[in-house]
């Protein structure tokens, strides 16, 4: 069965400033691949149709990533829609043609298998499907065997999830019929309302649980990305990670758990620690960077 893909990166990342200043939050690296090019290739295994993204935060890097990989559309709202807002949009202009649609954020770092929610997707019939994940500190989502059951804390939601449910925290992954994005394309409008829409009009809201064992993280303070920076060199086993096209000098010394992306200048006798330079960052000679994120546009103090 066909479907379409949007990547989600119209977001401004205020709490990961003033990295996200001067680069979008889904292009930031992650030891050597941007969040986008990950979310692109976790969804590749089912072979959309049309491939899209949507930007509002430094539009023109968006739309130049896009076009390197060959996206369909980019979207570029000059008011931030949020994520149902978004999809009406698209669908009322004509951008989506399948009559599934895959909507990943575009922030994520994951290393779930979408074969298997589409597949329950398609099996169950569901007007949408909703990727979750056990995250007790944030979960909100509740789900009821595979049926989505309300938000917590939302106006239309129950108080508590109610005997035999639990409480799930959506992942930023779902599917869609294409027929039920039917919302106001020119405002904001949160994707939670559309969720409530269906089922309140007693529309099927499926939900898919990934494994336990999945790795998964939404990168949305510092202290998370570095954490996941971390696991990504563990995973590969690495004590830091040097991007080889970056410049760094000779006589500089960095550290373990570092990571060094591309983009970025290490002067003479610099000393890196426990930190994550990002592209643009600068190590002037012989300075020393200690538990630190540094781009182009400044500097988060991080702890290990």
């Amino acid at each position: 069965m066909p479907l379409d893909l949007v990547v989600l990166c119209a977001g401004r990342g205020d709490r990961l400033r003033p990295l996200t200043d001067t680069c979008p939050k889904p292009l930031l690296p992650v030891a050597g691949a941007t969040m986008a090019d990950r979310a692109l290739a976790a969804c590749e295994p089912l072979r959309p149709v049309r491939r899209l993204a949507n930007a509002h935060h430094l539009p023109d890097q968006i739309s130049t990533w896009a076009e390197a990989r060959l996206l369909d559309h980019v979207q570029v709202e000059p008011v931030l829609l949020d994520t149902g807002g978004a999809l009406a949009r698209l669908e009322a202009r004509g951008e989506l043609v399948s009559e599934h649609l895959l909507v990943h954020n575009g922030d994520l770092v994951h290393d779930i298998d979408l074969r298997e929610p589409w597949e329950q997707h398609l099996r169950s019939r569901a007007e949408a499907t909703l990727v979750v994940v056990d995250r007790p500190r944030v979960n909100t989502v509740v789900a009821c065997g595979e049926d989505f059951a309300g938000v917590l804390g939302h106006p239309r939601g129950p108080e508590a999830p109610g005997p035999g449910c639990r409480a799930r925290t959506f992942s930023g992954i779902a599917f869609y019929r294409r027929s039920v994005l039917r919302g106001r394309p020119d405002h904001p409008w949160s994707v939670k309302e559309l969720w409530h829409d269906l089922l309140d009009g007693q529309r099927r809201v499926g939900v898919w649980e990934a494994p336990s064992g999945r790795r998964w993280s939404d990168l949305g303070l510092p202290e998370d990305f570095a954490r996941t920076v971390r696991e990504e060199m563990s995973v590969r086993g690495l004590s830091n990670w040097m991007d080889p096209s970056a410049q760094v000098a000779v006589s500089a010394r960095i550290d373990e758990r570092s990571a060094v992306e591309l983009g970025v200048f290490i002067g003479d006798n610099a000393v890196v620690e426990h930190s994550i330079l990002l592209p643009g960052a600068v190590v002037g000679a012989g300075e020393t960077v200690r538990n630190i994120l540094r781009n182009s546009g400044g500097d988060i103090g991080i702890e290990w």
